[in-house]
């Protein structure tokens, strides 16, 4: 294991004990943003450090990047990253019983491996197999873990404490454990997924910067996108999810009487 990785474990590892030593176990599932967020003071301070580094140096990194790579060769690279997903994906889908869904996957991921060399060309993509977006964060959900509390961990970003385990747990899985015994390769590749991921972010700048509050926009932003991705593109309504009914003068505004 990578000294990245490593370090990735012990923040996990870390946010874990502080998140028992704060109470957070007895936050319920149903529980909103706000109250999955009892380490809110320590988030507010690394998301901090994270907005500092980002625009000192990793913004300016991706806007170059982008700036001077061919869009063809940026694609290039993207798919390429894209494609390392595809074993955490079919695991995933094995593991919440999508089975249809990970046949298709493992023929995704193995055409675009040879023909799509390395997957820098979505040929399955061509062929009608589609991407899908599943993790080992979504395995824990469907399961029935609840999310946990909010994590900001320094230059990974906001995870809930669940994801931040699925993300722990597909470590053994992932290609890049390849490249073990060639550190430079290695470091190289994962320096240049951070700048693909990156450059993939920076239309989002704009709205952030705006933002009234950016840690509580990101925050609300990244529960959505994660609920999004946990119910295949269905999301509960906010009566499903937090048991508040609405009704239609709670939209247009409470009746007036007629004038007599």
């Amino acid at each position: 294991m990578n000294v990245f990785r490593k370090a990735t474990v012990r923040v996990v590892l870390a946010a874990v004990v502080a998140c028992i030593a704060s109470g957070c176990a007895s936050i319920p599932k149903t529980a909103g943003p706000e109250d999955n967020d009892p380490m809110e003071r320590m988030n507010r301070a690394i998301f901090s450090f994270n907005q500092k580094a980002d625009r000192a140096i990793v913004r300016p990194v991706a806007t170059g990047y982008r700036r001077v790579t061919p869009d063809p060769v940026e694609r290039r690279v993207s798919n390429f990253f894209e494609n390392l997903t595809g074993p955490v994906v079919v695991a995933s889908d094995l593991l919440q019983g999508k089975f249809k869904q990970a046949g298709a996957d493992t023929g995704r991921f193995l055409i675009n491996s040879t023909v799509g060399l390395l997957g820098m060309f979505d040929v399955a993509g061509h062929m009608g197999l589609e991407a899908h977006e599943e993790d080992l964060g979504q395995v824990l959900g469907k399961w029935g873990i609840g999310r946990g509390p909010y994590i900001m961990l320094p230059v990974l970003g906001p995870y809930s404490l669940r994801d931040a385990a699925g993300r722990v747990l597909a470590l053994p899985i992932e290609p890049l454990r390849e490249y073990d015994n060639d550190t430079g390769a290695r470091n190289s590749l994962v320096v240049l997924y951070g700048i693909d991921t990156r450059v993939g972010l920076l239309a989002a700048d704009d709205e952030l910067d705006a933002a009234f509050d950016p840690y509580i926009f990101l925050r609300d932003a990244y529960y959505q996108r994660r609920d999004y991705l946990l119910h295949d593109g269905e999301p509960p309504s906010l009566d499903e999810e937090f048991g508040i009914e609405f009704s239609e003068e709670d939209f247009l505004g409470v009746p007036q009487e007629p004038a007599r």
